[in-house]
């Protein structure tokens, strides 16, 4: 029994920073990693005088299907539905033999992943080694023959699996596991505290939907928030920016506008480009637009409809200091259309008079790399 708990205690001491650990995968949906295993093989039992049998005469067929899941590529759970038959030796008074009892036994057992946890995960290795440790109940049924009537006993176990990958949906295994049993589980008790069984088995484990683990780059929480803070601080400039920019309009627009007399009219007919007071800033590797961020994207949209022969071109960059340059040319063109879906969606814009370029990091328009994390509007006339 010492042998037992300390088993289990090292099963979940090993469980513990499997889960911590696993700060390089994207977490599994409810529904992600669900499988079903179908096994068949022997189970041997330890009883009274087994020691006196030959090994073949407490061998005994063994059944079990599963039900299970990985919360993570170390970590899963399974529920086992087991049993048959558990063969013993007696012997009374110079008389020996062999009685079975029928029993059945239902299991939830932890799995640990002991190839990932040692090694780096690989969806598609071909060999993985698992341990489980876990708790059943057993009912053993009725020997008339015998007159032992049914009993029930809480059963420890712990055990081992070597699991074969066959294709993305099936895999075939080897599993060993040792079960601990009441002393009166088969009808006997001679002053032993327990007996065993052990169960060898081979079987199929069948994959249901998706399976296997995304794996994401890990980034350090404190990066993340010095990050965050030279955002927020960029942000800031921009909002003075802004409220420096309409203060002076508004006293532009005080000033009485000045009388101009023409002499000689000429038509000139020229494409000029404005750029217009409004730039969409982002996070660091995100093309996902925040909400502070509406105002300038509506302050585009409010032009565009006071000029309605006005058309604009929205062009997303990337700072060079983050990523590669082909990274960044994709998270430029996804910027921009971004802020062009929004003018058309939100605001009516017609999209014929939206252009969308992408510059990555070829151009950086501002000399801090934050800066450059944006969509910027150019007007254009003709």
């Amino acid at each position: 029994m010492k042998k037992l708990i300390l088993t289990i205690a090292i099963f979940a001491t090993l469980t513990i920073p499997a889960l911590s650990q696993e700060k390089a995968f994207v977490p599994a949906t409810f529904g992600d990693n669900w499988f079903i295993q179908l096994q068949g093989g022997v189970s041997y039992t330890i009883s009274e005088n087994y020691k006196d049998a030959s090994f073949g005469d407490l061998v005994s067929p063994h059944a079990a299907i599963s039900l299970g899941k990985y919360f993570s590529p170390k970590v899963g759970a399974r529920l086992n539905v087991g049993g048959w038959e558990s063969k013993n030796y007696y012997k009374i008074d110079n008389v020996d033999g062999t009685y079975k009892i029928r029993y059945i036994q239902t299991s939830v057992d932890g799995l640990l992943n002991l190839t990932n946890l040692f090694m780096p995960y690989k969806e598609d290795r071909g060999f993985n080694f698992i341990a489980f440790a876990g708790i059943g109940y057993a009912h053993g049924f009725k020997n008339k023959d015998r007159g032992i009537s049914r009993t029930n006993t809480i059963v420890p176990r712990v055990g081992l699996q070597a699991d074969f990958r066959l294709n993305d949906a099936m895999n075939f295994n080897i599993e060993v596991a040792g079960n601990l049993l009441a002393d009166n589980f088969n009808g006997r008790q001679e002053g032993k505290k327990y007996d065993g069984m052990i169960d060898a088995m081979v079987g199929l484990s069948f994959n249901l939907g998706k399976s296997g683990f995304e794996m994401v780059d890990v980034v350090d929480p404190a990066e993340v928030d010095r990050l965050n803070s030279q955002l927020n601080n960029q942000r800031a400039l921009l909002t003075n920016k802004d409220a420096e920019i309409n203060r002076l309009k508004t006293e532009l627009a005080k000033k009485p506008e000045p009388q101009i007399i023409v002499q000689e009219t000429k038509e000139v007919k020229e494409e000029t480009e404005v750029l217009m007071n409004a730039v969409v800033v982002f996070r660091i590797g995100s093309a996902k637009l925040e909400q502070n961020q509406d105002i300038n994207i509506f302050n585009a949209a409010r032009y565009l409809k006071d000029n309605p022969k006005v058309n604009v071109i929205v062009t997303g960059y990337a700072d060079k200091s983050t990523g590669t340059a082909a990274v960044n040319q994709r998270l430029s063109e996804q910027r921009a259309q971004a802020v062009a879906n929004v003018l058309i969606t939100k605001y009516d814009i017609a999209a014929s008079r939206i252009t969308t370029k992408a510059s990555g990091d070829k151009e950086q328009l501002f000399p801090t790399d934050q800066w450059n994390r944006v969509v910027v509007f150019t007007a254009t006339t003709k």
